[in-house]
């Protein structure tokens, strides 16, 4: 799906942009990084068994396998953002971020979102960073 098309759909634990019209962060940075051309992992039923329980080191904990951590943005790195309510993710795309504001994807600029850590979907596009 185009990143453009994301903007303004409602989230949806588990919800695919594609398939529901609405997702979730994960759906979302998973949508961006695939269309920049990485891969991204399929997620899986115990992320979202760790969300609904208030577990939020599920990010952290599978964004290793998204790619290496750097500290440069650049199209279709993934940022892990603090939230009210735990963390989210959010994508580099146009200059800003698509991340989730309130219940709906919105592109924020860079340095509105609380960024914890990034990270590249390509070890070596990034191994140099």
């Amino acid at each position: 799906m185009e990143p453009h098309r994301l903007i303004g759909l409602s989230y949806r634990l588990g919800a695919s942009p594609e398939r529901h019209g609405a997702t979730d962060c994960f759906g979302l940075a998973r949508a961006v990084v695939e269309h920049y051309g990485y891969s991204s992992p399929a997620p899986t039923r115990d992320w979202y068994r760790r969300l609904r329980r208030g577990d939020y080191s599920v990010f952290s904990d599978e964004l290793e396998h998204w790619g290496v951590r750097t500290t440069d943005l650049d199209c279709g790195v993934v940022a892990l953002c603090q939230a009210e309510k735990g963390y989210g993710l959010a994508a580099y795309w146009e200059g800003g971020c698509l991340s989730f504001v309130e219940s709906a994807v919105r592109w924020s600029p860079i340095g509105v979102l609380p960024v914890v850590e990034l990270y590249c979907p390509q070890k070596s596009r990034c191994a140099s960073r």
